[in-house]
C-alpha cells in the first residue's frame, strides 16, 4: 500500500489539526521505514514516538471539540480503539524480536495508513463545519504541541 500524504482536501478548517494530521501521516513512513528494516530498538523507539504523538493528537482533538462544543463521545470510543492497538501492535512485533514477517509488516502498515486516512477523512471532518465557524487558527490555550 502506498504511504498516505496530506492533502488541501484533507483539512478539517484548522491549522493545528491539519498541523497535526500531516505529522500522523509523516511518522506512519518511518514507523514502516523501521519495521521494514526490521530493527527492533529502532522500530520500538519509532512506533513509541508515533504512540505519543498521537496520544497527544486525540488530547488536542478532544479540547478543541469541547471548545467548539462538538459531540465526541464516539470518537473518544475510536481513539481509545486505535491506542489499543498501537500497544497490541508493539508488543506482538517486539516480541518477535525483528523476525517479523514481510506481510506483517505489510498488515501493519495497511492499518495505520488506513486507520490515519479514515480518522481524517471521516471522523473528524465531522468537525469541519463547526470549526469553519471559527477562525483557522484557533486553538485552546492548553493544546500541547507535538
Amino acid at each position: 500500500m502506498e504511504q498516505q500524504t496530506w492533502t488541501k482536501m484533507m483539512s478539517v478548517g484548522n491549522a493545528f489539526l491539519d498541523a497535526d494530521h500531516k505529522k500522523l501521516l509523516g511518522m506512519i513512513a518511518e514507523v514502516e521505514n523501521a519495521m521494514r528494516a526490521q530493527d527492533t530498538a529502532t522500530f520500538s523507539r519509532t512506533l513509541q514516538m508515533f504512540e505519543e504523538a498521537v496520544r497527544m493528537h486525540f488530547r488536542n482533538e478532544e479540547l478543541i471539540a469541547k471548545m467548539i462544543g462538538h459531540p465526541f463521545e464516539q470518537h473518544m470510543q475510536e481513539h481509545q480503539y486505535v491506542l489499543n492497538e498501537l500497544q497490541q501492535m508493539e508488543a506482538e512485533l517486539i516480541d518477535m524480536h525483528g523476525r517479523w514477517s514481510e506481510s506483517a509488516s505489510t498488515h501493519y502498515f495497511i492499518f495505520l495508513s488506513s486507520w490515519a486516512s479514515e480518522h481524517i477523512r471521516e471522523d473528524d471532518m465531522l468537525m469541519k463545519s463547526a470549526l469553519q465557524t471559527h477562525p483557522y487558527d484557533f486553538r485552546p490555550d492548553d493544546i500541547m504541541e507535538a
